[in-house]
């Protein structure tokens, strides 16, 4: 995947899930995604909040130390959530089998979407990459500018804000000045972009 920031038969994808708790029985509360279209292009911004399904309910793990962290909470997510189907069906949608996809935590966040993905019965259309596969081709003072970059803006702990920091922040090292960012298409009937 040498130079795949300059390639144009591809998009590319950052990707962040947020748990229950961290190991065994957890499962994704939240996805966000943050895809990148090109140099003159906004970064496409969205996030879902997915409902519990009823045997993660009955046998999950929920731990009030991971909601201490990013700030959802189990109600939150069962009024607000969507279904895992909706879930699914979205992320196949926006990212689709060209997008390289990547994320920082690539070991947890695939076994989450694997979760996701096995409770609706669906099957996931695209690779998850770890982030550093997006740098490959980058200098000594790319990837220093990007630590610097990362360094300067603490993660936020919610899905959609760190893929973004960590697409916008990977293209302002690329690209040598800030992007601008907006929402993706939406799940239908969805309020969050």
């Amino acid at each position: 995947m040498k130079n795949i920031l300059n390639r144009s038969d591809r998009q590319i994808a950052t990707l962040d899930i947020e748990a229950s708790a961290l190991g065994f029985g957890s499962y994704p509360i939240e996805v966000g995604i943050a895809l990148v279209r090109g140099p003159s292009q906004v970064i496409g911004t969205g996030t879902q909040f997915i409902r519990p399904t009823k045997a993660w309910l009955k046998s999950g793990l929920w731990s009030p130390t991971s909601e201490a962290v990013h700030g959802i909470s189990l109600e939150e997510i069962k009024q607000q959530g969507h279904p895992v189907e909706d879930v699914c069906d979205w992320l196949n949608a926006v990212l689709g089998t060209k997008t390289v996809v990547a994320t920082d935590a690539p070991r947890y966040d695939q076994d989450w979407l694997d979760t996701l993905f096995a409770a609706a019965g669906r099957k996931q259309q695209f690779t998850l990459y770890d982030f550093e596969v997006l740098t490959t081709s980058f200098s000594a003072d790319q990837h220093r500018q990007l630590g610097h970059l990362l360094r300067r803006t603490p993660a936020p702990h919610r899905a959609g804000p760190d893929a973004l920091r960590l697409a916008a922040n990977l293209m302002e090292a690329h690209w040598g000045h800030p992007p601008r960012t907006g929402p993706l298409m939406p799940l239908p009937g969805s309020e969050k972009a």
